[in-house]
């Protein structure tokens, strides 16, 4: 057993009437399998496969690191369909349930996305 944390940060100072100062922190118990962060060439017009399918509840971090062309971003799929949508420099960190294919399109050109994953 191993342990990770993360931590999430909102802040901003217009997005609404009141100031935005939102921070949590989880410290999660994780074990075998697992990938520490590796990153990945992603093509435009066919889907790949990202991880190929998490055994266990698992959590996710899914990158955009960099992309060629003007303006390109991942479509990411969970379970076959499309469900997130990652510019350049954007990132996302979430549970996932089991059994669950992760594969990537690049849009308007290749990117490069940085991933891991940690099972519970």
């Amino acid at each position: 057993m191993a342990t990770l944390t993360a931590k999430l940060t909102l802040t901003s100072s217009d997005t609404g009437t009141s100031a935005l100062d939102a921070s949590t922190t989880s410290v999660l118990t994780v074990t075998l399998p697992s990938s520490n962060i590796s990153r990945q060439s992603i093509a435009t017009g066919s889907a790949q496969s990202i991880i190929a399918s998490n055994s266990s509840f698992s959590y996710v971090y899914l990158k955009n690191v960099s992309g060629t062309g003007s303006d390109p971003w991942v479509q990411i799929k969970l379970g076959g369909d499309a469900k997130i949508k990652l510019r350049v420099g954007e990132f996302v960190f979430l549970p996932l349930y089991s059994s669950q294919v992760v594969e990537g399109e690049a849009q308007v050109g290749a990117c490069t996305v940085e991933y891991g994953y940690w099972t519970v």
